[in-house]
């Protein structure tokens, strides 16, 4: 027998290729006009993204006051040993030290403590939340919530900036101040402390001043 040949069913397998390839166009040009679209979207969100992320980067190295680089060397639970010109040895200590490159003379110390003791006297403690020890030098200079504890005079002090010179056994400092100890309370703007705690000059607002000299007998 011979196959009748039907145009019709020609005619619809025609039309159905067609719808398919139409169907398929279709979906094609909406994929490449999403594409169009994402693309532009995607490199804009790229650089919005890296641009934060520098921001961000930059606020917070903003808050790392001990920022380090490649140079920077650190040290845990630090301990620096030194004497004055008069003979009294001192050490610093604190939790962590940076030293800013191999030959810095300057160290920042976080929460820095100093003991400063002589053969025949009581030591002198001081501690603070940051300092800087320049070595050569020998100056100690602490900032925070200072608090400067014992010597001869059995006061404390409190202020928020101490400078010392490691030279010549002097405290001083521009901040107010104010001492709690046996003989009374003490408050003023600035002061200096010598001889390791023995002569304390405080100053008022003003011309006002208090001095004190303590002697050791």
């Amino acid at each position: 027998m011979v196959p009748v040949y039907d145009a019709n069913d020609d005619t619809q397998a025609q039309k159905q290729r067609l719808l398919k390839q139409a169907q398929a166009w279709r979906i094609r040009s909406r994929r490449i006009r999403f594409l169009r679209l994402a693309f532009p979207g995607l490199i804009i969100a790229t650089l919005v993204a890296i641009a934060g992320w520098v921001i961000v980067q930059s606020i917070l190295n903003s808050f790392n006051v001990y920022q380090s680089s490649h140079a920077d060397i650190r040290m845990t639970n630090p301990r620096f040993f030194g004497q004055t010109n008069s003979g009294e040895r001192y050490i610093i200590s604190g939790l962590e030290a940076i030293r800013r490159g191999n030959n810095a003379p300057v160290i920042s110390v976080n929460a820095p403590n100093m003991e400063l003791k002589s053969d025949n006297g009581k030591p002198t403690l001081l501690k603070g939340l940051r300092g800087v020890y320049n070595e050569p030098d020998k100056t100690f200079t602490v900032e925070g919530d200072v608090v400067l504890n014992g010597g001869p005079n059995d006061f404390s002090f409190r202020t928020q900036e101490a400078i010392i010179d490691l030279n010549t056994s002097t405290v001083r400092g521009n901040k107010p101040i104010e001492g709690f100890g046996p003989t009374g309370h003490i408050k003023g703007e600035s002061y200096i402390i010598s001889d390791n705690g023995r002569h304390i000059a405080i100053k008022g607002k003003g011309s006002t001043q208090v001095r004190v000299t303590i002697n050791n007998n």
